[in-house]
């Protein structure tokens, strides 16, 4: 009887360790695996292009799109005589827009003669 009721104990003892855990060793390691995914840097933003044209004037231009192919900006009817000269602007405009404060123009307050 003393052994019918330890190995009862036992098995009660084993019961509540996995209730109490709450989870079976197998779940543990979706866990793991959930846990791991959380921890990973979010995914990297998909960048732009900047795309050099040559114009019939034979000035290179250059357009600029988000990581979404919508045009954003570009070097508009200036031209630039060669390639490099039109990739030097992108990288001066890089570096600017780096650095760049955002400036809010004033609008012209309209006199109202009476």
């Amino acid at each position: 009887m003393s052994k019918l009721l330890s190995s009862l104990l036992m098995a009660t003892f084993v019961a509540g360790l996995v209730t109490v855990g709450g989870a079976s060793p197998a779940q543990d390691k979706k866990d793991v695996k959930k846990d791991t995914k959380d921890t990973k840097a979010p995914p990297a933003k998909a960048a732009g292009v900047v795309k050099v044209s040559e114009g019939k004037d034979g000035k290179f231009r250059f357009s600029v799109y988000d990581a979404d192919e919508k045009f954003v900006g570009g070097s508009g009817p200036v031209g630039y005589a060669t390639k490099e000269d039109a990739a030097k602007a992108i990288d001066g405009l890089k570096a600017t827009l780096a650095t760049a404060k955002i400036e809010y123009a004033k609008k012209d307050e309209k006199k109202t003669d009476k």
